[in-house]
């Protein structure tokens, strides 16, 4: 494990429990990734420079590091070849409402997200994660650039 992190954590001693983490941290971060996508949306749309959504989200506690990230890919049109794969997301999203279908645990967001990266996945199938801004931009007519 040293090898691929440099933090580890153990999170119990039932088989399952870190793919069962990891289905809850990838359930937050498919939301936090499609509000900054709905963001960045509204953002172009009402004409707000992407420079200036990037400086207020990336310093005020709407920001984060999953929020920064896609915000500067989507600013600097980066949709493709970034490491972040929508085919990973839609797979781990799958994975958490899954869980969560067996458990009875209702997900309203992460159902949500999964519209969002399905919609992505859908038109633009070898885009990363950020294509997900095309599809939004493409319905509002607005595109946001840095």
């Amino acid at each position: 494990m040293e090898a691929v992190s440099k933090t580890i954590h153990r999170v119990g001693d039932t088989p399952g429990m870190g793919q069962t983490v990891k289905a809850c941290l990838q359930s937050l971060i498919g939301g936090v990734f499609s509000a900054t996508f709905e963001a960045a949306a509204l953002a172009a749309k009402a004409g707000v420079p992407g420079q200036v959504l990037y400086d207020v989200v990336s310093t005020s506690s709407g920001g984060s590091i999953a929020a920064n990230t896609a915000l500067e890919k989507i600013i600097d049109r980066q949709f493709v070849g970034t490491g972040s794969q929508i085919s990973t997301m839609h797979k781990d999203l799958t994975i958490s409402l899954d869980l969560a279908r067996e458990l009875g645990v209702p997900l309203f967001t992460a159902t949500a997200a999964m519209q969002l990266f399905q919609a992505g996945k859908t038109k633009y199938p070898e885009g990363d994660n950020w294509i997900v801004t095309r599809v939004l931009e493409e319905i509002v007519g607005a595109e946001l650039k840095r």
